[in-house]
């Protein structure tokens, strides 16, 4: 199938509205835009990640919200003309937040990174340099991971396990097989279906940006397909290994996904091509909704 032809986008640069923006935004208002930039809404289940392994909010989860920050705001800042064609509200797409500024708050954030994680030790700073070069490749252009399905699957699936990972290295917490089984298991939820569920609004953008995801190369109808058996089988998997392992803290989470992946089916398969972005976004909200609710249950019954 056919994809629109890729198209050569200039380097963005500031426009009248974002110098004077530049010249009105204090460091705290900077700050403020820089973090609804790099999304609430992810930096919370990061966090939520981290402290399940770790089982305690500890000093490592500073270092790894520096580490999600920087990833999300660089793509904000390579995102910038699809953003804008696809009526992102976000800071850089509207010019709240001038580019070179974003920059600058980049750097910021893997110094502080990188330094926070060679404070805590060997382990994390490896950890942290690996999460830092994971989320410059998906936005790099000598790279871009985003470009493709395969290649956003390759980011969010190493980014998952590494804040499962560091978060064992940083705190009190353990690698036990229930621990294991819930990481790997919330990690394909975002791989196979959020990875893929992000797509279905943002076809326009993409497409003229040259993208190569699934959506544009086999329709919105074979996708929803797609990631209708893939939250069903990640569902039905976790259900089954919370029986097999005899895992009460397991029964929650399973139960969790289980029904996101339902009520993910019904609104992937029931969305239309031509609706409107809004309706089109509705899948990848069950699947926010869900991974949220998942994390949260662990902390009225542990997981191990």
């Amino acid at each position: 199938m056919s994809i629109a032809t890729t198209t050569r986008t200039e380097a963005p640069t500031e426009t009248p509205d974002e110098t004077t923006a530049a010249k009105q935004n204090g460091p705290f208002r900077i700050l403020a835009l820089c973090a609804q930039e790099s999304r609430y809404a992810v930096q919370l289940i990061f966090l939520l990640r981290f402290t399940v392994a770790a089982a305690a909010l500890v000093p490592g989860a500073a270092v790894w919200l520096c580490c999600v920050a920087f990833t999300y705001l660089y793509n904000g800042i390579s995102d910038i003309g699809e953003d804008r064609v696809n009526g992102s509200v976000r800071p850089i797409a509207r010019g709240a937040l001038p580019v070179p500024t974003a920059r600058r708050v980049c750097l910021l954030l893997v110094a502080l990174a990188v330094t926070g994680g060679a404070l805590l030790g060997p382990t994390t700073c490896v950890l942290t340099l690996c999460m830092l070069a994971l989320g410059y490749a998906y936005s790099a252009p000598a790279f871009a991971l985003k470009r493709t399905t395969p290649g956003t699957m390759v980011a969010v699936f190493g980014s998952g396990l590494l804040t499962y990972l560091a978060g064992t290295a940083d705190g009190p917490g353990r690698l036990t097989p229930e621990l294991i089984v819930f990481a790997v298991a919330l990690t394909l939820w975002m791989t196979l279906v959020g990875a893929v569920a992000k797509d279905f609004s943002d076809t326009e953008g993409d497409a003229r940006a040259g993208r190569r995801n699934w959506t544009l190369q086999w329709g919105s109808r074979r996708t929803a397909v797609l990631v209708t058996l893939s939250s069903l089988a990640i569902g039905g998997s976790l259900a089954a290994a919370a029986v097999l392992l005899s895992a009460p803290g397991l029964a929650a989470p399973a139960a969790t996904v289980l029904c996101g992946a339902l009520a993910l089916s019904v609104a992937a398969l029931t969305t239309r091509p031509g609706a409107s972005r809004t309706r089109r976004r509705v899948p990848y909200r069950v699947f926010m909704v869900t991974q949220y609710t998942a994390h949260l249950v662990t902390f009225a019954q542990p997981i191990s």
